[in-house]
């Protein structure tokens, strides 16, 4: 008889195989290539659907740093072409994107000229993880020197009195959890790259901030939304919380434990209050549910399907779900006409994919998702080692 040990073995060793060929193959493939502006620089914000050519007139500065991690990890797996396009995205980032003094602009125009010069939180916290990724690449001493500016930025322009950082220059509410945990996803990035201890007290102070704020102890929940003070929005259609964030916590503290950090034992109450807000006809999970139980998103996005399936493979003592039904899933999303695109949300009642543009910024979370798959002891294997020919997700 088969052990169970084995059998989970082959499936994990099955999935793999699925997920290099999807990645290093027609993901890659199409991405470096309909993906890359080699005319006017960065990459394109949303491709079409059916046939996967440019279909807004703006990037942004997310997607470019989301990008730069894509084509930095692409490049770890030996992927010919992605180290080029790494540098196109930082050519581009340094370039238009930038406001000087460690700031950096929300958007510009395809041609590259200024657009929304609103300096985000969230954008300049994938700053952060742009740069680190390339630094992981490259060793430039000038990526790091640029963090740090980027966290000076922050310090000197944008500190919370309460807490934390405020949302954006201009000034806007209300306050969110969700750009503070990617600041602390990007210091967590930094921490093996870097001596500065800048990252590391950063980091602490964020996960001070999940404990003091974002956690609900009562509701045993995450919130998303926040007044001035740090106390949950007064405005009740924003009284929500999010499964996908509720995992990707997970995910984070435990990455931070695996540092050397002190964080908050919340991972098995973080995956039950996610499993709350899945539906039950479909198995898959909500985009947003009232703090009572109440649906009030009732689309799945592809990202919170990724942060499933990274926290089943990595964290399988958690009550997240399994795995294996996470890639299922990933599978149905990604099987659609043009091979390297996928379908950006469904109802999570019906499992009616709705088949619009396809946001570049959503490669980031597959590459997330599907890397606890790609890596072997603590290294990605490289391309060459699979046979990239193609993937059977379109057989889903």
């Amino acid at each position: 008889m088969i052990g169970r040990d084995a059998v989970l073995g082959g499936e994990r060793s099955a999935a793999t195989l699925d997920a290099h060929r999807w990645l290093t193959g027609p993901a890659a493939a199409l991405w470096l290539d309909a993906g890359v502006d080699r005319v006017h620089g960065g990459y394109f914000d949303q491709l079409s659907f059916h046939d996967a050519r440019n279909a807004v007139d703006f990037k942004r500065l997310r997607v470019t740093c989301r990008h730069i991690f894509v084509f930095a990890t692409l490049d770890r797996m030996s992927v010919p072409g992605a180290r080029d396009a790494m540098r196109h995205g930082l050519d581009f980032l340094f370039g238009p994107l930038s406001h000087g003094h460690g700031a950096f602009r929300r958007s510009v125009t395809l041609e590259g000229a200024p657009l929304d010069d609103t300096r985000d939180l969230y954008d300049l916290a994938f700053v952060l993880f742009a740069l680190a990724s390339a630094f992981e690449r490259l060793g430039d001493a000038r990526l790091e020197e640029t963090a740090r500016e980027v966290l000076a930025f922050l310090h000197a322009h944008m500190v919370h009195a309460p807490g934390g950082f405020i949302e954006a220059i201009p000034y806007r509410l209300p306050h969110r959890q969700n750009p503070h945990m990617h600041l602390l996803e990007a210091c967590l990035a930094w921490l093996p790259l870097s001596r500065s201890p800048a990252f590391r007290e950063q980091a602490d102070e964020l996960i001070a901030m999940f404990g003091r704020h974002f956690w609900h102890e009562q509701r045993q929940c995450l919130f998303e939304y926040f007044d001035a003070d740090w106390s949950p929005t007064s405005d009740p259609l924003r009284h929500i919380f999010e499964p996908g964030h509720h995992l990707e916590w997970v995910w984070l503290l435990g990455e931070a434990r695996k540092l050397g950090l002190h964080a908050p034992d919340l991972d098995h109450a973080l995956a039950r209050r996610a499993r709350h807000g899945f539906a039950t006809e479909t198995g898959l999970p909500f985009g947003e549910v009232h703090a009572d139980g109440a649906v009030a998103d009732r689309q799945c996005r592809i990202w919170t399907i990724t942060e499933w399936l990274r926290v089943g493979l990595e964290r399988p003592d958690v009550p997240a779900g399994s795995w294996q039904d996470a890639f299922g899933h990933l599978k149905a999303f990604l099987n659609v006409p043009v091979e390297g695109l996928w379908h950006e949300t469904c109802d999570a009642r019906t499992y009616a994919f709705a088949s619009g543009h396809v946001p570049a910024s959503s490669l980031y979370h597959i590459v997330t998702g599907l890397l606890p798959l790609l890596t072997g002891q603590d290294k990605l294997v490289s391309a060459n080692q699979y046979t990239a020919v193609g993937s059977s997700f379109n057989d889903a």
